[in-house]
């Protein structure tokens, strides 16, 4: 049995709860059994999950939850039902005791501050040293990495899979085709509202955009704390009437914003210790065949393929944002080609179902990602 010891899950939502849950489902599918320890669930519908594998939740602040949750996880390992370990990340298991087992551990890029205190420098470290294999989401969080992990203990790329997109309902869809111009470009973002995601970037861009495309309408999907700071920008630009914050919306109202957009913008840069370690949203707007416009800090260039399955470029720099966007929206071959690569990427490589088994080998021992592929 393999013990999952994660922050993060289902049915919160997020990339690392998405990556968790999805993670559980395709070890289940291949006939594997796991038992969860979970934190509590946050959100709305946090009874509403429904499992055929044991689920354990801990709540409380978050020292007695550590403790909780490691006690269980003590208690699992004595009675010699668990074979591996799968934790979200250096947090889940900076507690466990060594075990003589495969120890398989996420990293994200986002945990790894740019200069660490030698006391955080140690913590993370030495929780490192537990595992027997780290898997970074990226080409740069394994980059990240070297500070922290022995030389023979070099980290395994593994960019994150998903599994199929939803497609839209037909009263999602209708509803949406009410509030736009069916012949009207759409930019889409979704995802936290935070500086680093290139937001006000795509918000920049727009004057000189809406020139050349009079009915564009760029829409913002998610909250979080940079939302009011977002709004300023707009009303300082003039471009209200082009610009629509949709706040958090539900998986329904999602694949319908995926299915009507012309490009997905999401130009991130770095913000201090702030950066994209990888970006799955990316992957999930390649599902339905759409471009992303990615930033080339941090990890999003192993998510968006720059001129395959998207444009890459400086997030930190507006006038190579607004040059990608133009180029994106004045060239219809150009996205016809990026978005068929995208599905082709988001249908064969990136599903769960092609990637489980290099996660099975690292759980059974192997150093080999293609282990049982």
């Amino acid at each position: 049995m393999i013990l999952i010891l994660t922050q993060c899950f289902p049915p919160d939502m997020g990339g690392i709860e998405n990556l968790m849950g999805g993670l559980v489902s395709a070890l289940r599918a291949e006939g594997k059994q796991v038992h969860v320890l979970a934190d509590r669930a946050r959100g709305q519908g946090a009874g509403d999950l429904v499992t055929d594998y044991p689920l354990e939740r801990f709540g409380g602040p978050r020292p007695l939850r550590r403790w909780r949750k490691m006690r269980r996880a003590k208690a699992l390992l004595a009675s010699g039902a668990i074979t591996a370990v799968f934790a979200d990340s250096y947090k889940s298991i900076e507690y466990l005791p060594d075990v003589p087992m495969p120890v398989v551990v996420l990293a994200h890029g986002m945990e790894f501050p740019q200069q660490p205190s030698a006391r955080k420098h140690k913590r993370i470290a030495a929780s490192f040293a537990k595992a027997s294999t780290v898997i970074a989401n990226s080409r740069f969080t394994a980059s990240q990495l070297v500070d922290y992990l022995a030389p023979d203990h070099a980290p395994v790329v593994i960019n994150p899979p998903i599994g199929p997109q939803p497609a839209a309902s037909a009263a999602m869809r209708a509803r949406l085709a009410g509030q736009l111009d069916d012949h009207a470009p759409v930019l889409l973002t979704l995802s936290r509202l935070e500086p680093r995601k290139g937001i006000d970037q795509v918000i920049r861009a727009l004057p000189a955009l809406v020139a050349s495309h009079p009915g564009l309408v760029y829409l913002v999907a998610g909250g979080g704390e940079d939302g009011d700071r977002l709004k300023l920008l707009v009303a300082e630009l003039d471009m209200t009437a082009h610009v629509r914050f949709l706040g958090r919306v539900d998986d329904d109202m999602k694949a319908a914003l995926f299915e009507r957009a012309t490009v997905f913008a999401m130009p991130v840069r770095r913000e201090g210790s702030s950066v994209e370690g990888f970006g799955i949203s990316y992957c999930e707007a390649a599902w339905y065949g759409l471009p992303s416009l990615a930033g080339s800090e941090g990890g999003a260039v192993d998510a968006v393929h720059d001129g395959v399955t998207g444009l890459v470029c400086d997030g930190a720099n507006p006038h190579a944002v607004s040059e990608a966007l133009a180029r994106l929206l004045g060239d219809g071959a150009l996205r016809q080609t990026l978005g068929q690569a995208a599905r082709r990427r988001a249908h064969g490589e990136l599903q769960w179902n092609r990637a489980i088994m290099a996660y099975i080998g690292l759980l059974e021992g192997s150093r080999d990602p293609q282990a049982g592929l």
